[in-house]
């Protein structure tokens, strides 16, 4: 899926979660709203082929995405993540005569987060749960969509009151079905993986405005 399409998804969530935090005000107030944007890099994360005993590993490489907190009280906040990686995947000899393929692995997840509100910087901790989208480039291989968690610390250094540079780990786990053939289309599929999820861990460093 392109990363376009990905965007549409997370900002059409977002929008649809986001009129429930506004009940956890007091009457007469508006939730405050922060977004940040950032990037990353991410480890690519292993899958294993029952057959051979081969470990396909996707690439760690770059990412980029965006995050958007609401205000729920004093020291909690609603969160809704949209990240992106363009990647390539080592597929076994077995299934496909590629050397790599080109791999998108986005996800999308809504969720929240603890903060302690200190001057200057505030640690937070954080958890998540969506979807993650796997996408081969080649058009002749199916798409991988399935359910995602994720967790994150880290800290927000407060530079202003409606300006933030945000640096945090987060780690995202993948569900997958065991001794089942991904990335499938025309009679073949690039890998079977024995495996249960898929584990991928992110530094991030992004920076947030305060609306």
């Amino acid at each position: 899926m392109p990363a376009y399409r990905c965007i549409t998804l997370a900002s059409l969530a977002v929008a649809l979660l986001a009129n429930g935090p506004a009940a956890a005000q007091p009457q007469g107030t508006q939730p405050r709203m922060e977004i940040t944007g950032f990037a990353g890099y991410r480890s690519g994360g292993n899958f294993k082929d029952p057959s051979t005993g081969e470990r396909l590993k996707l690439d760690s490489d770059n990412s980029l995405g965006l995050i958007l907190n609401l205000d729920h009280d004093a020291n909690t906040e609603w969160e809704f993540l949209f990240s992106h990686q363009a990647t390539r995947l080592k597929p076994a000899p077995l299934f496909t005569g590629e050397s790599r393929f080109d791999v998108d692995v986005s996800y999308v997840a809504g969720g929240g987060i603890y903060v302690w509100r200190n001057p200057g910087v505030e640690p937070f901790l954080g958890a998540t749960i969506g979807i993650a989208h796997l996408s081969p480039q080649d058009p002749r291989y199916d798409s991988e969509t399935r359910a995602l968690f994720s967790l994150a610390g880290g800290y927000r250094f407060r530079v202003a009151d409606n300006i933030a540079l945000r640096l945090e780990a987060r780690g995202y786990y993948t569900l997958l079905n065991t001794n089942a053939a991904v990335f499938c289309g025309n009679g073949t599929c690039i890998a079977r993986v024995d495996s249960t999820g898929l584990t991928q861990v992110e530094i991030n460093a992004g920076l947030s405005l305060r609306f």
